[in-house]
């Protein structure tokens, strides 16, 4: 028998990726009986599980690779021992940043989308410093009461 979807590339990563696993209640004795006398067999042709094994290995060959190649990510991540608090502060602080270049890259034109867009930009600053604010506050609490 033949595995449909061969020449697809990643055909299997994706299946399995996708892949659903729903839990049924076992099946009473009387069903058992009944049911066993059917059976179905799945045979795999030789082409196809050399397709199968590549495409797997392939897989996971590259997974591996990946986390060995990047080492400073890894070290990155074993030393980010920062609380959840500490996290989002310095993600306000990046989104603030990020806002503030895209104002500057704004402030020459003096079309009224630009106008528009400057006050949008200026309006999210603000509250983005308003919640940089509350959490800085919880954060100087939060070492007061430590």
């Amino acid at each position: 028998m033949n595995v449909s979807g061969l020449g697809i590339s990643n055909s299997i990563t994706q299946n399995l990726q996708q892949a659903e696993i729903k839990v049924t209640q076992a099946p009473n004795s009387s069903q058992v009986s009944s049911t066993s006398s059917t059976q179905d067999s799945i045979t795999i042709s030789e082409e196809g599980q050399k397709k199968l094994s590549s495409e797997l290995g392939a897989t996971l060959f590259k997974n591996a690779k990946e986390a060995q190649s990047d080492p400073e990510t890894q070290e990155a991540q074993q030393k980010d021992n920062r609380t959840e608090l500490e996290k989002q502060i310095d993600d306000l602080k990046e989104k603030i940043k990020e806002l503030q270049a895209e104002r500057k890259k704004l402030s020459g034109d003096n079309s009224e989308a630009a106008i528009e867009q400057r006050k949008l930009i200026d309006n999210q600053i603000s509250i983005l410093n308003a919640q940089l604010i509350n959490l800085l506050k919880k954060q100087q609490d939060q070492a007061k009461s430590a």
